[in-house]
């Protein structure tokens, strides 16, 4: 997929998208833009869908999405990364939609705060990360509802391998008067090995009664069952473990729409395992 670089849209300091009748394809990619704080603006009616890759090992960017605005938002982690925080605000009827693919390595901290400022305005993150060897991973995903028709999802998928951590909190936030609102977040997370630390903390704080809220969280370790299965016909245990990761966060692959990046996700869990 061709796509146009995110520098295309830069002036005085804004990378902003105007009104446009077709969806606009754009890379932000860490090699051809040194800033680490970045600001992203979608003007009224503007739908874009941005590709980030490559980030600098500390970034942060600002995402503010107008009226009826569209965006979104497909990640790929794959280097070393540090630290990560994004925040939103949605006017009326704008939606954002994020897919982050974490297969980095090391330590790493993402931030997201995303707020649904007026009606109609809608947000879904998808998350879906591998920690292993060493790796001390962090997620902090908070979502807030400022206005009534306000609708956000969460959704978390992790695996934790060998010594590696991870944790997914985030909180779910409906203001008093966001009334006909809808929150849902839900966290997951497989443990291969004794050693690993899995956390899943998702909190709601509902301030109003007229709404929809819901969360889960489970952290488990791999089904004794499913390992037999595959280990009794002919597979070694670390086969079975990399075909139950792929399994279990292959979904989030099928999110992204360049094929070159589906192919080096793949490749990247196959490593990481």
């Amino acid at each position: 997929m061709d796509r146009i670089s995110l520098t295309k849209f830069y002036e005085n300091g804004v990378f902003n998208f105007l009104d446009s009748k077709d969806v606009l394809d754009v890379v932000l990619s860490g090699e051809e833009i040194d800033e680490t704080s970045l600001e992203i603006r979608a003007e009224e009616n503007a739908s874009i869908n941005l590709l980030i890759l490559n980030l600098k090992e500390n970034t942060k960017i600002n995402f503010n999405l107008s009226k009826n605005s569209k965006l979104r938002i497909e990640c790929l982690f794959s280097n070393e990364h540090k630290f990560v925080e994004i925040t939103a605000n949605l006017m009326e009827n704008a939606e954002i939609e994020g897919f982050f693919a974490d297969f980095s390595k090391g330590d790493f901290v993402n931030k997201v705060d995303i707020h649904l400022l007026e009606r109609g305005s809608k947000a879904r993150w998808k998350v879906a990360s591998l920690s292993s060897k060493k790796d001390n991973k962090k997620f902090d995903i908070s979502l807030c509802h400022h206005y009534a028709n306000t609708y956000g999802y969460i959704d978390n998928y992790g695996v934790g391998k060998d010594d590696g951590k991870l944790l997914f909190s985030g909180i779910s936030h409906i203001l008093k008067n966001s009334n006909n609102s809808i929150t849902r977040q839900n966290a997951k997370i497989m443990v291969f090995d004794r050693y690993s630390n899995a956390i899943a903390k998702p909190i709601l704080k509902i301030d109003e009664n007229e709404i929809e809220a819901s969360h889960a969280a489970s952290v488990g370790k791999i089904s004794d069952d499913e390992m037999f299965y595959l280990t009794s016909r002919g597979l070694s245990e670390e086969m079975a473990k990399e075909l139950i990761t792929l399994g279990y966060l292959k979904p989030i692959v099928s999110e992204f729409k360049d094929d070159d990046v589906r192919e080096s996700i793949l490749k990247l869990i196959e490593e990481r395992m």
